[in-house]
C-alpha cells in the first residue's frame, strides 16, 4: 500500500520496496529489493523491516538498489516487508515502522501429505519391497518449479528420498534384499522443498504394516515379523 509509513525517528527515512513473489515455501528463499532512488544520493544504511520492525541492515554505497535475501524461511516469516534508511549506523534494534510502501508475503507449508501403498504387504527375508506413494490431486505449487522431495518414511523417521517431476503423481521407493529388522510402519510425504528445519515433523496420509516373513533357524519353523512382534507360522 503506497504511501503509509510510520518512522519512529527522525533519523530513519522511508525508502520502497520491491518483490517478484510474494508466497514461498517454507525452506526457501524470500528475495526483495530496497530502493532510494528519488530519496538520496548518499550512502546510507539500509534497513528491511518485517512487521515495522528492522531485521536485517547493510550499508549502501553509491547504489540506489540493494537486494536483500533470507534464506530457510519457516511459516512464522510471513507478514508485512518494508524498507528504511538512515545516514546513521544505527543497530536494527532502534530501528522501526513502515517505508514508503510495504508488501504481505506469505510463507506457505512446504509439506504435502502423501498416500501409501505397498504392492506385497507380506515379503519374505531377502526379497524387495515395493511402495507406491501417491497424490490424489495435482500439485498446487506455489511457484514454478521442475521438481519436488519425495520422503519415504519408517516408523516417522526419515530412509529414503527421491526427486520427482512435478507432472507425476507416482514415485516407487524399493527396500531390496528386506531383513526381519526392516518391519514396520510406513508412509510418505511430498515436499516442495529439502526439510525447511529439522524439527519439522513429517506424516503421511496413511500408514501401512511391512511384514517380513523369514525361516526362524529353529527346526526351519517359518516366522511373520510386524513391529518387531514376532508370529510363528508353522
Amino acid at each position: 500500500m503506497a504511501g503509509l509509513f510510520l518512522l519512529t525517528c527522525q533519523n530513519i527515512n522511508s525508502a520502497k520496496i520491491y518483490i517478484l513473489n510474494k508466497e514461498v515455501a517454507e525452506g526457501g528463499s524470500i528475495v526483495v529489493t530496497c530502493s532510494t532512488f528519488g530519496y538520496t544520493q548518499k550512502s546510507v544504511f539500509l534497513y528491511l523491516c518485517h512487521n515495522g520492525k528492522a531485521i536485517k541492515m547493510e550499508k549502501q554505497l553509491n547504489q540506489a538498489d540493494f537486494t536483500f535475501i533470507i534464506n530457510s524461511i519457516e511459516k512464522n516469516n510471513s507478514g508485512n516487508y518494508s524498507c528504511v534508511f538512515s545516514e546513521e549506523h544505527l543497530k536494527t534494534t532502534q530501528v522501526t515502522g513502515y517505508g514508503e510502501n510495504y508488501v504481505f508475503i506469505n510463507v506457505a507449508e512446504s509439506l504435502i501429505p502423501a498416500e501409501i501403498s505397498l504392492l506385497k504387504s507380506d515379503v519374505s527375508e531377502g526379497s524387495d519391497a515395493e511402495f507406491n506413494c501417491s497424490t490424489s490431486n495435482p500439485l498446487n505449487l506455489i511457484q514454478p518449479r521442475m521438481m519436488i522431495f519425495a520422503f519415504l518414511l519408517k516408523n516417522g523417521s526419515i530412509i529414503q528420498v527421491y526427486t520427482q517431476n512435478t507432472t507425476e503423481t507416482l514415485t516407487t521407493f524399493t527396500l531390496r534384499r528386506v531383513q526381519i529388522e526392516d518391519a514396520g510402519a510406513f508412509s510418505c510425504v511430498l515436499m516442495l522443498n529439502m526439510l525447511p528445519h529439522p524439527d519439522k515433523r513429517l506424516y503421511g496420509r496413511n500408514e501401512v504394516n511391512l511384514q517380513i516373513t523369514a525361516t526362524s533357524g529353529h527346526g526351519g519353523k517359518m516366522c511373520r515379523v510386524c513391529h518387531g512382534a514376532s508370529e510363528q507360522l508353522m
